[in-house]
């Protein structure tokens, strides 16, 4: 009796097993007929499916030879910025492209350079005003296409870290960009306003100004010979104005509308000979005097003339008064300083001195 329970209660749990074994074959069952029926489907699509890979390769093919024409085109206006805005910089950017397999989502960037004819990596060898040179490069082409939905472009801060010659190529860049499409440009940097103004490229200047309470205060930015000239005048006609202001102020505000004419024809000028820039920036920063500055705004080899040789070519182009002014203009730093005889009759000569200086065909 004790052998035969214990068979029969082996034989229970066998059935119990079979049975559970049996269920999970059942679920399995209904997945591989499922598989099965796929799989003799996708047997008998066979030659449709050779089909759909020919078609699918042809449209990868297609689309890379749509997609290269578009980039080449970038490529090409990107080097045409590049040339304006690589000023003096020793580095040739020779191939822009992408790169990647059919397969992947992203492409990475390809951008060869070369260095004194020199095979070389972008990032390993550009400074970093070269390197906003190219970001602009890069970028720029993207907003200029007749496709863009957009009528405009704003950049903040282009400038940093670029020296006088790249913020002349960048202001002819956004010149050219400008035409099709307004340009906003954000910047702290007065070297760009200046750099349009000196090339005889249109530009409107706004500042921006936060007040009390953080009240935005938006004005034009005057012509700053206008502006100097105003406030010269200004104090001019004030009643009752104290000697010492008209003895040292004024002059010293009329000096500064000379001194921004000279600077500017002095741009033209480089502009027009080809000098470095930053040789005439350096002039500019280092020269207090009104008649060495001169210099560079009367003769075309970019150097600095001997007194007498500059007030002779003055005298020639603007008339004898023009040295007188420029002296009077200077005296007002000088302990002395200097009274003019009738204020505002000296502010007009000064105004009118500015405007010969600032006009190209008087200083050809």
């Amino acid at each position: 009796m004790t052998l035969t329970d214990a068979c029969a209660i082996v034989a229970g749990a066998a059935r119990e097993e079979l049975a559970a074994m049996d269920e999970r074959w059942h679920a399995v069952v209904g997945l591989l007929a499922e598989w099965t029926n796929l799989s003799r489907e996708a047997e008998a699509a066979g030659p449709r499916r050779t089909e759909v890979n020919a078609a699918l390769n042809w449209i990868k093919k297609l689309t890379t030879e749509i997609r290269d024409p578009r980039v080449d085109a970038f490529a090409g206006h990107t080097q045409r910025i590049w040339e304006k805005l690589r000023q003096q910089s020793s580095v040739d950017l020779t191939r822009v492209g992408l790169h990647g397999s059919e397969r992947a989502n992203i492409r990475k960037l390809i951008m060869d350079v070369t260095v004194d004819d020199t095979e070389a990596s972008a990032l390993g060898v550009m400074s970093q005003g070269e390197l906003h040179s190219l970001a602009l490069s890069l970028f720029l082409p993207r907003t200029a296409t007749a496709d863009s939905p957009f009528g405009f472009v704003v950049i903040d801060d282009p400038v940093q870290s670029m020296d006088p010659a790249k913020v002349d190529g960048l202001a002819q860049v956004l010149d050219e960009l400008g035409r099709d499409r307004q340009v906003v440009v954000f910047t702290h940097d007065t070297r760009l306003p200046h750099a349009f103004r000196s090339q005889g490229l249109p530009v409107t200047v706004l500042k921006v100004e936060r007040g009390e309470k953080s009240k935005v205060h938006v004005t034009c930015d005057t012509d700053p010979v206008k502006e100097a000239v105003d406030n010269a005048m200004a104090l001019a006609r004030t009643e009752n104005c104290s000697e010492t202001a008209l003895r040292h102020v004024l002059p010293s505000l009329c000096r500064e509308a000379l001194a921004t004419a000279i600077v500017e024809a002095a741009w033209l000028r480089r502009n027009r000979t080809g000098h470095p820039a930053d040789r005439l920036q350096a002039a500019v920063d280092a020269t207090e005097r009104l008649i060495p500055l001169a210099s560079f705004a009367l003769f075309d080899d970019g150097l600095v003339h001997p007194d007498e040789e500059v007030r002779s070519r003055l005298r020639a182009l603007y008339g004898n008064e023009s040295t007188i002014l420029i002296h009077q203009c200077q005296q007002g730093a000088h302990p002395g300083g200097f009274l003019p005889h009738d204020p505002v009759a000296f502010v007009r000569r000064v105004e009118a001195l500015a405007a010969r200086i600032r006009t190209p065909e008087v200083n050809a």
